[in-house]
């Protein structure tokens, strides 16, 4: 055993196997593919908020750590698949909601392409055999689901405020 990839040893002080475990591979035959698989999604998102996806992965990555311990307590993982597969639901989610990150000069269709291969892959890996890798990935879409909603949601919540914001000064200024 080394000591990067994600064990039960994160939850028994060694904390950075919550992060490692999503960057450490078996080798560079699958290092290479998981990280160029990231990069197809992300095209559908302006330049300026690849970034911050990228981050919003490293934020993500400890909290899909500890959701595969809980499920599988003696499971050793390694790859970035989990978070491949929250790339590739979060930024077509985000780009079909005309969401800020969102790169307009893209057309819509691998957004499409994207959200249908995710799925088709997810279903026969779930249908033929289901593993702590196939949990990874489920547990990346549940990642992707509710980090959409966050981001959703603090739109919703920064429009309303510009909007009380605006009838205020509107309201002032009548008065």
């Amino acid at each position: 055993m080394d000591y990067w990839s994600l064990t039960s040893a994160a939850l028994h002080g060694q904390p950075w196997r919550l992060w490692t475990g999503h960057i450490v591979h078996y080798g560079p035959s699958s290092f290479f593919p998981e990280s160029l698989a990231m990069v197809p999604p992300l095209m559908l998102l302006h330049p300026k908020h690849r970034m911050r996806t990228i981050v919003w992965g490293l934020v993500i990555a400890p909290l899909i750590s500890l959701a595969i311990l809980a499920c599988v307590p003696n499971a050793e993982f390694r790859g970035s698949s989990a978070l491949a597969v929250t790339i590739w639901i979060l930024a077509p989610l985000l780009y079909l909601n005309h969401h800020p990150y969102s790169d307009r000069r893209v057309p819509p269709a691998p957004a499409y392409v994207f959200l249908t291969f995710c799925g088709v892959k997810l279903i026969v890996e779930t249908s033929t055999s289901f593993g702590t890798l196939t949990l990874a990935h489920w547990l990346g879409v549940v990642a992707a689901a509710m980090t959409f909603i966050f981001l959703r949601a603090k739109i919703v919540h920064t429009a309303i405020r510009q909007f009380s914001e605006s009838r205020s000064a509107l309201s002032e200024r009548v008065c």
